[in-house]
C-alpha cells in the first residue's frame, strides 16, 4: 500500500489530486441537492464541476502566458549561458498558455459536433 505522500508525487500524482477533488466536489454537490435526485440536481452539480474547471484552466492559460513573458523577458539580461534557454521555457510557457487558452474555447464546440446534440456545454450556458 502506498502512502498519501508516494501517492500524489510527480505529474501522475498532480492529476490524481485533481480528480480526487472533482470527485469530493461532486460529491458535496450531490448530497448537498434535495433528498430526491432529480435530472436538473444532476445537471446543475455537473455544470458548476463545468464551469469551475473551465474557469482554472483558463486563469493557468493566462498566468502560463504571463510567466512565460516575464521568463522570456528576463532572458535578455540573463549571461549568454543561461539565454538560450530561459528563452526556451518562456517561449514554452507562452504556448502552453495559448493552448490551453484555446482548449477552453473550443472544447464546447467540439463535444457539440462530436456528440451530434447538445453538449453539456450548452446546458450550462443558462446557468
Amino acid at each position: 500500500m502506498k502512502s498519501i505522500s508516494t501517492l500524489f508525487n510527480g505529474k501522475a500524482g498532480y492529476l490524481r489530486l485533481l480528480l480526487s477533488v472533482l470527485i469530493f466536489g461532486a460529491y458535496l454537490l450531490s448530497a448537498s441537492s434535495a433528498a430526491t435526485p432529480t435530472v436538473a440536481n444532476a445537471v446543475n452539480s455537473i455544470c458548476s464541476i463545468y464551469s469551475g474547471v473551465t474557469t482554472v484552466i483558463f486563469i493557468l492559460g493566462l498566468t502560463l502566458m504571463i510567466l512565460g513573458g516575464a521568463i522570456y523577458a528576463g532572458a535578455h539580461v540573463a549571461p549568454s549561458s543561461l539565454k538560450g534557454s530561459l528563452q526556451g521555457y518562456g517561449m514554452g510557457f507562452i504556448v502552453g498558455g495559448i493552448i490551453g487558452v484555446i482548449i477552453v474555447i473550443i472544447a464546447p464546440y467540439l463535444l457539440q459536433v462530436i456528440s451530434g446534440n447538445t453538449a453539456i456545454a450548452s446546458a450550462c450556458k443558462g446557468t
